[in-house]
């Protein structure tokens, strides 16, 4: 279990061992390990944070630090929790991984008898494990919606993410009906 010091002073815990990113993915095992938990920090506090609201991400954190996760918390961590947060952690990864930040500035390293990929053929591989990470942090969300975790609201309650869904200088605003205003909107 990796405990790393945030700028804010925040202690964050990595909710994933060091491997099993690189054990569950196509990521490699010789990838430095402390740029893969920046990542899967990045993954916490950017995507699983706001699906499980603050309060629920507080007392996961928490207990799996204690080492006291059990009955329904310990399913979703086990179960929703580390299955997101691999894709997440590694979709992440993909996007940075590849450079380098120096006081030299920004490079891209190429090892010696190594080719590496076209940005086509990168975006690809990060549209494949984004599809992997939503299908993952939607079974998650189905799987909260039907527990009954006291500290769980709503997905529509919890902390908001800062990037907006965006097309082109289109912005699209997403927003998740609750069931009743579902059945409200089908009544009409």
């Amino acid at each position: 279990m990796a405990i790393l010091r945030h700028t804010i002073c925040k202690t964050m815990i990595v909710l994933l061992t060091d491997n099993e990113i690189t054990d569950n993915t196509v990521l490699g095992g010789n990838i430095d390990v402390d740029r893969l938990r920046i990542c899967i920090l990045d993954a916490q506090m950017s995507r699983l944070e706001e699906l499980l609201g603050e309060e629920l991400y507080l007392k996961i954190e928490t207990d799996f630090e204690a080492g006291t996760l059990e009955d329904d918390y310990l399913i979703l961590h086990r179960d929703y929790i580390k299955p997101f947060l691999i894709r997440q952690g590694a979709l992440e990864f993909l996007k940075v991984g590849a450079f380098t930040v120096a006081n030299n500035g920004i490079s891209v390293p190429s090892p010696q008898n190594t080719t590496p990929i076209d940005a086509k053929m990168l975006n690809g591989l990060i549209n494949e494990m984004r599809m992997k990470a939503d299908m993952f942090a939607e079974r998650m969300y189905k799987w909260l919606c039907k527990s009954r975790l006291p500290e769980y609201v709503s997905r529509t309650d919890n902390i908001i993410n800062p990037q907006k869904p965006s097309f082109g200088s289109w912005y699209l605003e997403t927003r998740t009906l609750t069931v009743d205003e579902w059945i409200e909107k089908k009544m009409r």
